[in-house]
């Protein structure tokens, strides 16, 4: 086997690769082996305290809010907060709410209209305890990180960090 490896290949595949490669000869080519070992590194459990949430991973869930989703990077029970991660639809409207504790928004990606104000890549909003948020949309679609109180938008059963 001479051909290069493909960048999109699969865990499942690269191992079942090299098998058959040791099955045709004493050992993997090298590529094969340092591909096969950063996805086994990738897999590995986290320290102690710590926790990975890759852009691979497939593991968005859907919003109450038509046309938003979200990924959950971290809840800390402890601190009373999670962190998540919305990726809005064109049009998607998040309707106006109260802020029962403090909250924090940076705009990834797109654009959000806020507080008669358009908010792009790498803008910033912070919302007081206590505060009223009027609606919030996007024209163009956004994705932005949330930092909110972990009971605004996790259940009580949800594991805790």
């Amino acid at each position: 086997m001479t051909e290069p490896l493909d960048d999109a290949v699969e865990f499942d595949e690269l191992v079942v690769l090299a098998l058959s490669e040791l099955a045709e000869g004493p050992a993997p080519r090298p590529i094969v082996k340092t591909q096969l070992m950063a996805r086994i590194a990738d897999r590995a459990p986290a320290p102690t305290g710590f926790s990975l949430c890759f852009a691979r991973d497939d593991d968005w869930l859907p919003h109450p809010v038509p046309g938003i989703r979200m990924k959950v990077l971290s809840i800390s029970r402890r601190s009373g907060y999670a962190t998540l991660l919305l990726d809005a639809q064109p049009g998607a409207r998040f309707p106006a709410h109260h802020h029962s504790g403090d909250e924090e928004c940076y705009v990834i990606a797109g654009s959000i209209m806020t507080l008669g104000r358009r908010l792009g890549p790498g803008d910033f909003i912070h919302a007081d305890a206590g505060t009223e948020h009027g609606d919030l949309w996007t024209e163009e679609g956004a994705r932005v990180l949330l930092v909110v109180p972990a009971e605004d938008y996790m259940s009580p059963t949800a594991s805790p960090d």
